[in-house]
């Protein structure tokens, strides 16, 4: 069996380790349902030559291994946005799976500052600052006292600009939900012709405090996926809903608001475990 998941920094993980939902999934696989389940993270790589994607990840293979092995793919690409998964097509085409998972329009809807929209950027601002992501606020500091001396120092001063500039201009998405729709819809319809299940996740919770106006674009954006699932007879899962409706006070994201960190990981990877044994 081949799962495949297709998302973004949200799907991929971040930082050295890579944690996200998918790797804590096939973690609770393997101790929970006795199956062999091998986990690679595929990303496109600008290298030149036949092979154009680096790879990692872990294979579960010995003697007893069998037909029912599940390979988890994860095609996930921080700083991609939707339009860049039709670039996964052949190689999607190719493993047959049985089981698409899309995790897209958290990226693609955070709202930001409307200077990076139409570049009238204040003349103090560094040019450093100036790409769509390059002021959000970091996931987490280094443990060595002085990078992360310097990492709170820089952070710090970006969200004061990020926030003042959110403050006196109109913030947009990064895509507006149109376009948005328009891509996913196109991916869906070449993915129902290869006749494998597709999944779509629900965008989770994001802080308000740290993302002004992303919570309630984030609600618009969950309804027009259930629509759009609904239109073309696809799966829909809201697992954000499920995941606030847990009765927890344990911390699930990053310092960012926006990121799940292992916690935030593990129980999104139960929660999509659960829902898929449903099935």
């Amino acid at each position: 069996m081949n799962w495949v998941f297709l998302g973004d920094s949200l799907t991929e993980g971040v930082g050295s380790k890579r944690i996200s939902y998918v790797s804590e999934l096939v973690t609770r696989i393997r101790s929970t349902n006795g199956i062999n389940v091998h986990e690679l993270r595929l990303r496109r790589a600008d290298v030149g030559g036949f092979v154009d994607f680096n790879v990692a990840g872990k294979m579960d293979v010995d003697e007893s291994a069998h037909s029912s092995d599940l390979w988890c793919w994860n095609l996930a690409c921080e700083g991609q946005t939707i339009e860049t998964d039709v670039q996964w097509l052949p190689l999607i085409r190719t493993l047959q799976p049985e089981l698409v998972v899309i995790f897209r329009g958290s990226l693609e809807s955070i709202v930001r500052p409307g200077a990076f929209h139409d570049r009238n950027w204040p003349w103090w601002v560094p040019s450093s600052w100036k790409g769509y992501a390059a002021m959000d606020p970091r996931c987490y500091f280094s443990t060595t006292w002085w990078r992360q001396a310097k990492q709170q120092f820089v952070d710090a001063s970006k969200q004061r600009v990020r926030l003042k500039l959110l403050r006196t201009d109109t913030g947009r998405p990064l895509q507006d939900l149109e376009s948005f729709s328009t891509h996913l819809t196109a991916l869906l319809r070449r993915l129902q012709a290869l006749h494998t299940r597709v999944l779509i996740l629900g965008l989770l919770p994001v802080d308000d405090a740290q993302f002004p106006g992303s919570r309630a674009y984030f609600e618009v954006v969950n309804a027009r996926l259930n629509e759009i699932a609904s239109a073309e007879r696809i799966e829909f899962f809201d697992w954000g809903s499920e995941l606030k409706a847990r009765d927890t006070h344990e911390q699930l994201f990053y310092r960012d608001g926006f990121h799940p960190n292992l916690a935030g990981a593990t129980a999104l990877a139960e929660i999509l475990r659960s829902h898929l044994c449903k099935q």
